[in-house]
């Protein structure tokens, strides 16, 4: 008899995305019929007949499944994958003679409770475990059983309500949400299960089961996260057998479908790969979800769904592979709880090694987060690759394609956490939190380059997606900037100094000590939104911190869990100085100034800023060592000029490594004393200064806002254009004048007192923070006075950027904590050249700086793929 003379019955449909696949192969083989609780709709064009009827009353179902059985051409089986269904389907399964698991192993697969003591009945590794009916009992059972413990529904699936508790105020939660989770048409079972938690990766294994024998077909690897919720955010399916705990894990499948009394379908078990041994989470009497069984076949040309069919016949299915590689599903998550207004999956179809692309949610979609929201999921990826490695590059490629737009304001997303791929790898919870820290980042050493500061106890990380997007953009930006006084002044620099604030003493300064050219050197500080990165200030020219955080690198990779991470994704860390080096070298060249075979630099500030940067001066003289210079720390009234020639402590000078600015430069006659002996040493070539007091004419937020300022636009092409609207947030100096703001003509003034809690006041020419004043972090009264005061002077208003976080573990070194992050992007030579990272748990903080609090870090960004 042929198989489409066969009827399978299938039970419960559920959702298209998840199940397609297995009814799509059901229906290449078989006369599928369906008994579904509500109307056919996607499944139409795999079925003939259906009935409809509640699949979870047994009642109900039996004369929907009888007629079925009565319009069969041929043999008929049943089958269902739907958890709802599983227990009716069992017992409509036993009272008509057909083949399926029996209804009291549906039962022990459906409680887990009953299922924990079976499993212990018969003697397999304990799971300490207690039933609770109250917050008093999980308590005590919490104690019992020694924390960190696990909190679970009794009787629920797929996760839900499931948390970690590593003490009792966590604990209390954790029992309030258990014990309030329900999911429609699953009856919860009363009680609460407490469980010590277990340490370690978890897999999922999917079986099909003959006579008592289960026969593993699909292993796969989960992804958790949504910490200290288990929500499965992915999984990676592929060969398991050469794996050290194989065995172990074949003989406690076995066992434990022996002890649950499952001999007859197919199952999907979770185990938790200890360090004793693996021990079983729960096991399932059904097709695994998630689109598992899709992966299996992709990896390993099994197709689960058709094997679980032929058992329905009492058939034995042929389950050897007919190959070995690796298929991997990503699921994404929405940003924050909110509503999906558009899911745009670009080319992620494109990204070699991508077989799917799966969107999950619809237009007009309310997600919300775990714990509010089982699987709030916007798309699936799937990937085929021969390694996991491989499956991992092409993921990582897809998700920069996808972009999730929810409704809402920016504020909704204010602290949501966005975290690339590579970061989510590393705060996985199965690799430890210990394994996510590099506690020797905070020494004393590292601790006096910080400025005295603490540093972040983890480095960020840059996707690739991220890095090109920065350096197009950022080199965008910077030409731009540097065109701005021929484009907007004709040429005339001295014009473009009075618009940004400057006095006549720095004009002229400034003036007298321009370079021949703006070296490639930058620094953008930078929030991230869920759009993208936003510059809210670019400084140009030499006087850019951040040349530090090489020497952070080197200390996070004497690390060796975190040199082990790196060296598995192909991380890496610029060294910013090593670029600077080449760049002031071929500065010299391109003015004529030979330099020495090793230059005695002067690394030199102002004398009023000196004492608070002079930690971190000296923190890189080793650096500027390495690559050929013989470094001098020192402020400008340290210099003393012998024949008109600079020495300090003695040395001559031979270059003056500028980190001062002109914005120091407030008192007229101090500058002139200062500057002016330097300035003209430079002239008569006896010193080469780097870089050219005029840097700071582009790399202000004055030149951001003519940037930004719609009277300028008819200067500008559409690409430019985009390119400002798209990462600088509107800015404008601060003048009583109408301005364009939201597609509308509003007067100035007015609107940002009325506006604080959206905008910043900023100085134009102060860097780090200094003078910026948060309207939504001060009184009105004080917004208005330093408003009024600021008026017509070297001062912008600028849009309020939302930063979004990212996770940090706690110092107690349990947990997760969220910090607001400002990314302080460094080019050099037109690359990319390094971050320097500052965070703080305060979302709402004005500025992330030192100053407020910050702690101070690196990035480590992932190389191209191959």
């Amino acid at each position: 008899m042929r198989d489409s003379e066969r009827r399978l019955i299938v039970v419960g449909s559920r959702l298209r995305a998840y199940r397609e696949y297995a009814m799509a192969a059901l229906a290449g083989r078989y006369d599928v019929a369906l008994v579904t609780g509500a109307p056919v709709t996607w499944e139409a064009g795999y079925v003939g007949e259906h009935r409809i009827a509640d699949t979870t009353d047994p009642a109900a179902l039996r004369p929907a499944v009888e007629g079925l059985l009565a319009g069969a051409p041929g043999p008929a089986g049943l089958f269902t994958w739907d958890e709802l269904s599983l227990t009716a389907t069992a017992e409509v399964a036993g009272a008509l003679g057909l083949r399926h698991l029996s209804v009291s192993a549906a039962a022990a697969c459906r409680d887990k409770y009953t299922a924990r003591g079976l499993l212990d009945k018969a003697g397999l590794p304990a799971v300490r475990h207690r039933l609770a009916h109250s917050e008093q009992d999980a308590l005590a059972a919490a104690a019992e059983i020694g924390y960190p413990v696990v909190v679970k529904p009794r009787s629920l699936a797929g996760s839900l309500g499931v948390t970690a508790a590593r003490d009792p105020a966590a604990l209390r939660a954790a029992y309030a949400r258990a014990a309030a989770t329900a999911f429609p048409g699953l009856r919860a079972e009363t009680g609460v299960l407490v469980e010590e938690l277990l340490e370690g990766p978890e897999i999922s294994v999917d079986a099909c089961v003959l006579d008592g024998v289960a026969e593993p077909v699909t292993v796969a690897r989960k992804r958790l996260g949504f910490h200290p919720c288990f929500e499965e955010v992915g999984h990676l399916a592929g060969p398991w057998r050469h794996e050290p705990w194989a065995e172990d894990v074949l003989r406690l499948l076995r066992d434990a479908h022996r002890a649950l009394g499952v001999d007859h379908g197919v199952t999907h078990t979770e185990i938790r790969l200890t360090p004793r041994g693996p021990r079983l989470v729960e096991l399932n009497g059904r097709l695994g979800g998630d689109l598992i069984p899709r992966l299996g076949e992709l990896a390993s040309g099994v197709d689960l769904t058709l094997a679980g069919a032929a058992v329905a016949f009492g058939e034995r299915p042929d389950l050897t592979p007919s190959r070995s590689r690796w298929a991997e599903v990503r699921f994404l998550y929405p940003l924050h709880d909110g509503v999906l207004e558009e899911l745009h999956t670009g080319r992620a179809a494109e990204v070699p090694g991508i077989v799917e692309v799966v969107p999950l949610a619809e237009p007009g979609a309310e997600l919300l987060l775990p714990p509010r929201m089982l699987t709030p999921r916007t798309a699936a990826l799937i990937a085929v690759a021969d390694d996991p490695a491989g499956c991992a590059t092409a993921l990582d490629a897809a998700e920069d394609e996808v972009r999730a737009v929810q409704r809402g304001t920016p504020q909704d997303a204010l602290g949501a956490v966005l975290e690339n791929p590579v970061t989510r790898r590393y705060l996985e919870v199965e690799r430890g939190f210990r394994a996510m820290t590099v506690p020797e980042v905070r020494n004393d050493w590292i601790r006096y380059g910080a400025g005295g500061g603490q540093a972040l106890n983890r480095a960020i990380f840059l996707a690739p997606g991220d890095r090109r997007r920065l350096e197009a953009d950022l080199n965008g930006v910077f030409a731009l900037l540097a065109d701005i006084p021929g484009r907007l002044f004709g040429g005339d620099r001295r014009a473009f100094a009075r618009a940004v604030g400057m006095t006549p003493t720095q004009i002229d300064l400034v003036t007298r000590g321009a370079g021949l050219r703006l070296p490639p050197m930058s620094r953008a500080d930078m929030y991230r939104e869920p759009g993208g990165f936003k510059l809210m200030e670019l400084n140009t020219g030499s006087s850019l911190g951040g040349w530090q955080m090489a020497e952070f690198g080197r200390v996070m990779r004497e690390d060796a869990a975190f040199r082990r991470f790196a060296d598995a994704e192909r991380l890496t860390h610029p060294e910013p100085i090593a670029g600077i080096a080449a760049v002031l070298r071929a500065d010299a060249a391109h003015a004529g100034f030979p330099l020495p075979r090793r230059p005695v630099l002067a690394i030199t500030d102002w004398p009023d800023g000196y004492a608070k940067t002079k930690p971190w001066l000296d923190f890189v003289v080793p650096e500027w060592l390495r690559h050929g210079f013989d470094p001098v720390v020192c402020s400008l009234a340290e210099f003393e000029y012998r024949d008109g020639a600079p020495f300090v402590h003695g040395r001559r000078i031979d270059v003056v490594y500028r980190i001062f600015l002109p914005g120091e430069m407030e008192d007229d006659r101090l500058s002139r004393a200062l500057v002016d002996p330097l300035l003209d040493a430079v002239a008569r070539g006896d010193t080469f200064l780097f870089a050219g007091l005029d840097c700071e004419l582009y790399g202000n937020k004055g030149s951001l806002a003519m940037l930004s300022d719609e009277r300028n636009r008819g200067a500008f092409t559409p690409a430019e254009l985009e390119l400002i609207d798209r990462v600088l947030p509107w800015t404008r100096f601060l003048r009583a004048e109408p301005v364009a703001r939201g597609g509308r003509t509003v007067d100035l003034l007015p609107y940002v007192l009325a506006h604080q809690d959206h905008l910043a006041l900023k100085p134009t020419l102060l860097y780090g923070g200094v003078g910026v004043v948060p309207g939504w972090r001060v009184p009105a009264r004080e917004w208005e006075r330093r408003v009024v005061a600021a008026v017509d002077g070297p001062y912008v208003v600028q849009e309020r950027v939302l930063p979004t976080a990212e996770r940090f573990v706690t110092d107690a070194g349990d947990g997760f904590e969220r910090m607001a992050v400002a990314y302080g992007v460094l080019m050099v030579g037109g690359r990319y050249a390094g971050m320097l990272v500052r965070g703080t748990p305060d979302p709402d903080v004005g500025i992330v700086s030192m100053s407020n609090g910050a702690q101070i870090g690196c990035c480590f960004h992932a190389g191209d793929p191959a």
